[in-house]
């Protein structure tokens, strides 16, 4: 598998991948090799932006700020982007049946992703034969019990208003009505959990940050290229580095 051949994990991560405790914690990066090929949040953005020509105020705009203040003058902001990720031709690459590889059956499969594509609702059908529980976001599970893959963000095979995209999208799902976070807080205190296809700057990220509890029952890990080690450590999560020829 790419994640074995090409990094050593950690003893603790190990133990919970044996005792069928490990959440797998997946971003836009699992999605963006062929022949997904599908865009990270900051080119999605641009994608948006193209379609409307509305550029951003400027070039440090946060993609949820634009996406948000599109959606507040009444652009489809939700439509189209289900519209781009929902387009036939990207199918599951290998990082997502490496994934769900890591499980040894499908009661232990417990894999929470931000992405709105199904990709490894098909990588867990090819891998075990067998259908696995699914949930959509705000329509979560309990964070300290469940198995199976959870799109926390919602998915292209739901109504297109539940993704979640803008400022104010992110902030009733981490912030105000806070389903994303009352599913989350407990989960990072019963799992052991491996961040991957996420960036230290990643706008999810920024708001995990403020609702991932300060005391870690449970370990965080994330892979990463080399040289963010900090920016992980800064937030509570232990980084696992590899070098760049590994994504290839």
């Amino acid at each position: 598998m790419w994640i074995t051949e090409h990094m050593n994990l950690p003893e603790e991560l190990l133990a919970a991948q044996a005792s069928g405790t490990l959440v797998v914690f997946a971003g836009a990066g699992v999605s963006v090799p062929p022949p997904s090929d599908l865009p990270l949040f900051s080119q999605l953005t641009d994608q948006v932006a193209d379609r409307f020509s509305r550029p951003r105020k400027h070039k440090n705009e946060p993609e949820d700020y634009f996406l948000g203040r599109l959606d507040e003058e009444g652009l489809p902001v939700h439509r189209v982007v289900r519209e781009i990720i929902s387009r036939p031709s990207s199918k599951p690459n290998h990082i997502h049946t490496d994934l769900v590889r890591l499980f040894k059956n499908p009661e232990h499969l417990r894999l929470v992703t931000t992405n709105f594509d199904t990709h490894f609702t098909t990588a867990s059908m090819e891998v075990f034969g067998e259908p696995v529980d699914h949930y959509f976001g705000p329509a979560v599970p309990l964070g300290r019990d469940f198995s199976g893959i959870v799109y926390v963000h919602s998915s292209v095979t739901r109504p297109h208003r539940e993704l979640i995209l803008t400022d104010s999208d992110f902030g009733r799902a981490y912030l105000t009505d806070r389903w994303a976070t009352r599913f989350l807080v407990p989960m990072f205190q019963t799992y052991t959990v491996l961040f991957v296809g996420y960036s230290h700057r990643d706008v999810v990220m920024e708001y995990l940050a403020r609702g991932l509890p300060p005391e870690r029952p449970k370990q965080r890990f994330a892979l990463d290229e080399a040289g963010n080690e900090a920016d992980w450590e800064r937030r509570r999560i232990v980084p696992i580095t590899f070098p760049a020829s590994a994504n290839e």
